[in-house]
């Protein structure tokens, strides 16, 4: 994308950060591709549980995952998220993961990806739950 990192991320909140730490890494010294992904589901599904007052729901896909630069041993992981939309059942959130280093103020985009969880019922199944909950603004 041709945007700045602070333009992306001015509509964004920031959801979590994670130290990486030699267990996160790969044979070449790079952030699990995997890894991030998790922290960026669990992460991001809290902040929508938070934004949306619901909290049985489940990630339906993760789409348009875009990785773009490697994290590294030490780098600051900070994620951040917005709710882009919402449907019947579902609210789709845009994830960007960025490495942010305090000392040189260096950030690189990592990774940009959109998230789409629905709410469940306790039978387990999809319920409408938009139809009765607006988000605030």
């Amino acid at each position: 994308m041709s945007l700045d990192i602070d333009s992306k991320l001015r509509s964004m909140d920031l959801v979590t950060q994670h130290l990486v730490q030699p267990d996160d890494l790969n044979y070449h010294n790079n952030l699990f591709g995997g890894q991030l992904l998790s922290w960026i589901d669990e992460g991001v599904a809290m902040f929508v549980m938070t934004k949306i007052r619901y909290t049985n729901i489940v990630t339906v896909s993760m789409a348009n995952v875009a990785f773009r630069s490697p994290g590294k041993a030490g780098d600051i992981i900070q994620i951040y998220g917005k709710i882009a939309k919402t449907g019947r059942s579902s609210v789709t959130a845009l994830t960007i993961a960025i490495t942010n280093n305090p000392e040189t103020g260096v950030r690189k985009e990592v990774i940009e990806s959109e998230i789409t969880y629905v709410c469940l019922g306790s039978n387990g199944k999809p319920i409408p739950y938009f139809e009765t909950f607006t988000l605030p603004t």
